[in-house]
């Protein structure tokens, strides 16, 4: 069993390792800085909206979780639409990736249907180093993206 973090970025569910989770706010009490950095408890941090990473067209978020596996490196703010719940998961809950673009297949390596049985959550590939993502920023056409048919 694994916990994992259900956020939304645009269109699409994904879910966070919850153990690099190391904390979720508001993003209106952030102070941000020029460009895409934030400042977090004293620390200036790298921003990434994670709908526009993704690809898809991105409102201005509301959430942001700070997120990093790295014992090294530091996190990073994600910024997301919502934060939806907590989720424990084991092993058989999880799907292997249907046929997505390879764009779309760097970021995910499973799959996870909702109770609803239509939504389909997103897992964050581990150890996904955004800061050396980033600047390859390739947009995922919107007419071969999984979550639009």
């Amino acid at each position: 069993m694994a916990i994992y973090l259900q956020v939304r970025a645009g269109p699409v569910h994904v879910l966070l390792d919850a153990l690099a989770v190391h904390e979720v706010l508001s993003l209106d009490k952030l102070n941000s800085g020029a460009g895409d950095h934030c400042e977090w408890r004293n620390t200036v941090l790298k921003a990434l909206n994670l709908a526009a990473f993704l690809g898809f067209d991105a409102s201005k978020p509301d959430m942001g979780v700070v997120f990093g596996s790295d014992q090294v490196a530091l996190p990073v703010m994600l910024q997301v639409d919502e934060v939806i719940r907590l989720r424990d998961l084991s092993p058989a809950d999880w799907s292997p990736l249907p046929h997505v673009p390879m764009a779309t297949r760097q970021y995910f390596d499973a799959i996870y249907l909702d109770a609803d049985g239509v939504t389909q959550v997103y897992r964050l590939i581990k150890g996904l180093h955004f800061g050396t993502q980033a600047g390859s920023q390739a947009a995922v056409p919107e007419a071969s993206h999984p979550m639009n048919p």
